[in-house]
């Protein structure tokens, strides 16, 4: 992103500063998506059934897949396959989704994405031990940083939605090892803090600011009334 100072010097130099190329392929990719999404939705308020052949994912699947040979070791690719696998497990089609799962090499690009698809199966089955056990093996087997830490911080949600604070946090300081400096750490370090200050029953963090009208505004000063926070915040 650029900085304000960079904006204005442009604008200074006579020119606007140019916003990144679109690519092609995965404007491509998400046409594609949003086809089979249209397609499958129509299908399921018609009375179609989950888990069957017929199933129009499966048809949008293998459309998706064969982006794969298209552009090979791309963001399209990368893209293309985990939506591939995520049309699967939405149609409950588990047998093709891990088929599909298993073909691909863990140090494809595509392993930075399939980590939140399979965290997605093991929540549509109530299944978070499964999860785990996979991403553990693919942040173990993996040779590529990056999808080392994308593995471990899905295992860190999913052991934190099973309640294990201790084995999510240790996850997501792995995740944090494994790729420092990179976004997948910036991510880790929010959900460690989140657990560590934000899980459910905990006493918020002090507050104190200053709002809109210029007030003070101490969280403290609220005990004993129901108080809502919105945390949130921007790249």
């Amino acid at each position: 992103m650029l900085s304000a100072v960079m904006f204005i010097a442009c604008l200074a130099a006579g020119h606007a500063p140019q916003a990144a190329t679109p690519d092609p392929a995965v404007a491509e990719v998400r046409q594609t998506v949003d086809a089979a999404r249209k397609e499958i939705d129509a299908y399921t308020a018609a009375g179609g059934k989950a888990g069957t052949d017929q199933h129009p994912a499966v048809m949008w699947e293998a459309r998706l897949w064969a982006y794969r040979d298209r552009y090979p070791s791309t963001r399209a690719a990368a893209s293309a396959t985990a939506e591939a696998v995520r049309l699967l497990v939405r149609a409950g089609l588990w047998d093709r989704a891990h088929a599909r799962l298993e073909s691909v090499g863990l140090d494809d690009p595509a392993w930075e994405r399939l980590p939140a698809v399979v965290y997605d199966e093991g929540i549509a089955r109530k299944d978070l031990p499964s999860t785990i056990a996979t991403l553990s093996r693919v942040a173990q087997s993996t040779g590529t940083p990056s999808i080392k830490a994308a593995a471990l911080i899905v295992v860190g949600r999913a052991h934190r939605r099973a309640g294990d604070g201790e084995a999510a946090t240790r996850a997501l300081q792995a995740a944090k090892a494994a790729a420092p400096g990179s976004r997948y750490a910036e991510e880790a370090d929010g959900i460690i803090y989140e657990i560590a200050y934000l899980s459910i029953g905990m006493v918020p963090p002090a507050i104190v600011a200053t709002a809109r009208d210029g007030r003070a505004v101490d969280l403290a000063g609220f005990r004993g009334k129901a108080v809502v926070l919105v945390f949130w915040g921007t790249t």
